[in-house]
């Protein structure tokens, strides 16, 4: 079992396109994926499974939230009872919704004072949970300004995504993010972190002087660098993989990218950290 998570310093730079493009490889290559929505607002959610779907979830108590407050209060928990199916393409993905009740289960854990070392405990929930039947595990979160989250994808994870764009102040938000996060533990942030620069836009000066911002920031980064294409919206249909849509024109570009970064991504976790 992998568990991926993807941060973000602010709201809107494509976390979750991300995630769910990495999903799509994960699945060609015949790996198991669950993507887990920690995201109170379920995002990726309302994206994958439609609004009232996820509505009719939450009222049957069959979000990571239900799953996540039941385990805490010490009932046995299958997280496979809380997994539907979505469509990623031509491809079926396993995703745990997210709703309000995540909320109240995040306050609970770090906020009551009944659990010592509240980043641990949803590391300790999917393996206690039956999720080792994923090879990979996918989780979207909120942006920094939650810490909470923040931090208890930092400790969940075997590897952190941190999705960011080149323009204003974003590449300084990233960097004092990432120093936050090396703070939070004692040792091997580098190996565990990775920036990805998404949504860089080409042929004009300005995306260069952005670009040359973000490479002078002192942090890990991946060496691919995903381009603000149109076809990356839609991520229900994946127009980009299956051919489909009006912008077919870029999709060859659009592909090689994500599967540069895929390539990426697989030799980044064959180097394994345990955080101290």
């Amino acid at each position: 079992m992998q568990v991926i998570a993807f941060l973000s310093a602010s709201g809107g730079v494509g976390k979750t396109t991300i995630a769910a493009h990495l999903a799509y490889m994960f699945r060609r290559e015949g790996n198991n994926v669950l993507l887990a929505d920690m995201d109170p607002s379920a995002g990726l959610s309302v994206t994958l499974l439609g609004e009232h779907r996820v509505l009719e979830l939450e009222g049957r108590g069959r979000t990571v939230g239900d799953a996540l407050l039941r385990f805490l209060r010490g009932n046995s928990v299958e997280v496979s009872d809380y997994v539907v199916q979505a469509k990623l393409g031509e491809f079926a993905v396993d995703i745990m919704p997210s709703g309000d009740l995540l909320s109240d289960a995040m306050g609970s854990l770090w906020y009551s004072g009944n659990y010592p070392s509240p980043e641990l405990r949803v590391r300790e929930f999917l393996e206690r949970s039956g999720a080792h039947r994923w090879d990979v595990i996918l989780l979207d979160t909120i942006p920094f300004y939650e810490r909470r989250y923040t931090l208890t994808a930092l400790y969940t994870a075997d590897k952190v995504i941190i999705v960011t764009h080149p323009y204003g102040s974003e590449p300084q938000r990233v960097k004092r993010m990432y120093s936050k996060l090396a703070q939070a533990v004692r040792s091997g942030i580098d190996i565990k972190a990775r920036v990805l620069v998404n949504r860089a836009r080409v042929g004009t000066a300005e995306a260069e002087h952005a670009m040359e911002r973000v490479a002078a920031l002192d942090v890990p980064k991946f060496s691919t660098v995903i381009h603000e294409r149109v076809c990356y919206s839609g991520i229900p249909q994946m127009e980009c993989f299956t051919g489909r849509g009006k912008n077919k024109v870029k999709d060859k570009n659009a592909i090689g990218e994500v599967e540069k970064l895929f390539a990426e991504l697989k030799d980044w976790l064959s180097v394994q950290l345990t955080l101290g």
